[in-house]
């Protein structure tokens, strides 16, 4: 690629580009923050720490139907929280295992989230409190009518 084409604006027009992107530069600035932050995670354990924390105990295959994610993908996910001390999985039943918050997780929740808010803050600033509410309105929206 040339000089001329590397700062072209491209006319993407697509809503799935807009969505990949917002998504992308926010899940990169969470990263960023949780590091200078000296928080042990990564986006994709945070969301699982965010679920638990709404309803702790919630068995793995429902995390991955929550956060519509691959089991493996959330298994390993797991493997790293537990690693790390932020969650214990106990046996439910002979086929579901539960996955509970540890002390340590909820000693570290308001540190963890206050950095998260500040990458929604940065990410809506210049919105009213009627657009934030809308755009995660509309979002599940999107979500629902496409799942």
């Amino acid at each position: 690629m040339n000089k001329t084409n590397e700062n072209k604006d491209l006319e993407i027009d697509t809503l799935g580009y807009y969505l990949d992107r917002a998504l992308n530069v926010m899940v990169k600035q969470l990263n960023k923050l949780f590091v200078e932050n000296n928080i042990d995670l990564q986006h994709a354990q945070y969301t699982i720490l965010k679920v638990l924390w709404c309803g702790d105990g919630i068995s793995q295959a429902q995390l991955s139907k929550y956060l519509g994610k691959d089991p493996a993908a959330i298994s390993r996910a797991l493997n790293y929280l537990e690693s790390k001390g932020y969650i214990n999985r106990r046996g439910e039943n002979a086929k579901t295992n539960g996955v509970y918050l540890t002390e340590y997780a909820n000693s570290r929740r308001t540190e963890i989230e206050a950095v998260a808010d500040m990458v929604t803050e940065r990410a809506t600033t210049g919105m009213t409190q009627h657009q934030r509410k809308m755009i995660k309105e509309l979002l599940n929206k999107i979500y629902t009518n496409t799942k």
